[in-house]
């Protein structure tokens, strides 16, 4: 599988140590096959950096992770269980998962906005089940997802290949 990765410049191997904390699924090396979606973070990344937008290429084969024993968690859609997995990570400094890969729809700048409104409207409630559920009923409503693959870890990252 071709993942992409945008970014300001080239890439030729990830440096764990130089991604940010606090991101969908935690820290980590993001990528997506949606090459439209990799162009919009590097066109992104390179306003902030002023550098030139690249979209770096990279190669995974799943099977092969699973093979060797690497921790592999995948959200099918918006559900409760994603928008409580993003809402830790996010906002709880103490939340460490133990995933070596994520796997999961993007929370965009629209569900930035939709976290702000849900949190709001159910307080010291919102990382209970039902309001969770309608969180994610809610943002399912946007249409189209984006995937993104998270690599939280260097035996992760060591898998990819730069293609």
């Amino acid at each position: 599988m071709r993942l992409l990765h945008g970014s300001y410049m080239e890439i030729v191997t990830p440096d764990l140590s130089k991604c940010k904390s606090h991101n969908d699924f935690g820290k980590g090396f993001y990528l997506t096959p949606n090459w439209k979606r990799a162009w919009q973070m590097g066109k992104r990344s390179s306003f902030i950096h002023h550098g030139t937008i690249t979209v770096n290429a990279f190669l995974f084969y799943p099977k092969r992770c699973e093979q060797k024993g690497l921790s592999i968690k995948i959200f099918d859609g918006f559900a409760s269980e994603w928008a409580k997995f993003i809402l830790l990570n996010r906002e709880n400094a103490d939340f460490k998962h133990s995933y070596d890969i994520v796997i999961g729809p993007v929370a965009d700048a629209i569900v930035d906005q939709e976290i702000e409104h849900y949190k709001e409207e159910f307080g010291i409630a919102y990382l209970e089940e039902a309001p969770l559920k309608e969180f994610a009923s809610r943002i399912s409503q946007f249409g189209h997802e984006y995937i993104q693959y998270c690599f939280c870890t260097q035996r992760a990252i060591d898998e990819l290949i730069k293609d």
